[in-house]
């Protein structure tokens, strides 16, 4: 199968947007939403919001990612907008980085961001243990923060309607956390979200290589091949070569489709690019 014959490959083709990590994630917290206004959304906030005391708690901490998807019910804005910021800024890095990896970054920047609010209130502030948090706030400034970094020439209209560089805005973001003052808003959240975006583009992170892993795989499969018996010696079949290389290039095109290219190794990127010469040449 090459790659004209893939779904997500084919111009206009609609299989990259229903599986897009982006809409599963807008798709949720708007079920979510539903489930408060038919529920109750006092009941269902303080079941998967986060409290103060949840970091003392470790049979709850369940919800430092599930406060991530509870909004206010009586301000539709509070969804709204989190969801609109989502979709803008999270499409294109899941394009960058493939839907797993985005979802990785989107989920740890959630859950770091109510990790520190939660200690912080618990342990430091005079508000009490009664006060809650909830909302994707955290993570879509995070994802904000870091289109913003990668694409700072981007065009961006502010409030929808004034056309500003992606840097403006992201100076804007990060200024508004660190003065504002009104009410109700987890600013501590937002900052821990750029923070955390900062540090993921500074350092060229990626949480799907991250040392060790590609170690732990291969310890894991160890025990596997000392049952397996030793293959007998191959003589080089070049159609058995041609065979074996569509079904690797089946594997790495949905590696590719799910994590991005950023994923492959430079020997895998040959492998492709060896794949797509023999493809042209078979199409002439």
């Amino acid at each position: 199968m090459g790659f004209q014959d893939r779904d997500y490959y084919r111009e206009g083709s609609q299989s990259g947007y229903v599986t897009s990590m982006v809409i599963k994630l807008i798709i949720i917290n708007g079920l979510v939403f539903l489930g408060e206004l038919l529920f109750g959304g006092e009941a269902v906030t303080s079941l998967l919001g986060l409290h103060a005391d949840t970091i003392v708690q470790p049979l709850y901490w369940w919800q430092f990612v599930t406060a991530g998807f509870v909004h206010d019910p009586e301000q539709l804005n509070h969804i709204l907008f989190n969801m609109i910021g989502l979709y803008c800024f999270g499409r294109p890095l899941e394009e960058r980085y493939g839907r797993m990896e985005f979802l990785r970054f989107y989920l740890a920047a959630t859950v770091v961001g109510f990790i520190v609010w939660s200690a912080s209130h618990y342990f430091l502030s005079h508000l009490g243990h009664n006060a809650m948090c909830y909302g994707a706030s955290g993570g879509v400034t995070a994802v904000t923060l870091l289109f913003c970094l990668l694409f700072p020439r981007a065009t961006i209209l502010l409030s929808f309607l004034f056309p500003v560089p992606a840097w403006l805005v992201g100076i804007i973001i990060v200024a508004g956390n660190l003065f504002g003052a009104e009410g109700g808003i987890a600013y501590d959240v937002h900052l821990v979200g750029a923070a955390f975006a900062l540090s993921y583009w500074y350092f060229g992170l990626n949480f799907g290589r991250l040392p060790g892993l590609a170690g732990l795989k291969r310890l894991l499969a160890r025990p596997k091949k000392w049952f397996k018996p030793s293959p007998p010696l191959k003589v080089h079949d070049p159609e058995h070569y041609y065979e074996d290389l569509d079904a690797e290039a089946d594997r790495l095109l949905d590696k590719v489709a799910h994590e991005g290219l950023g994923s492959l190794t430079d020997k895998e990127r040959r492998l492709l690019e060896d794949y797509s010469r023999r493809t042209r040449q078979k199409l002439r």
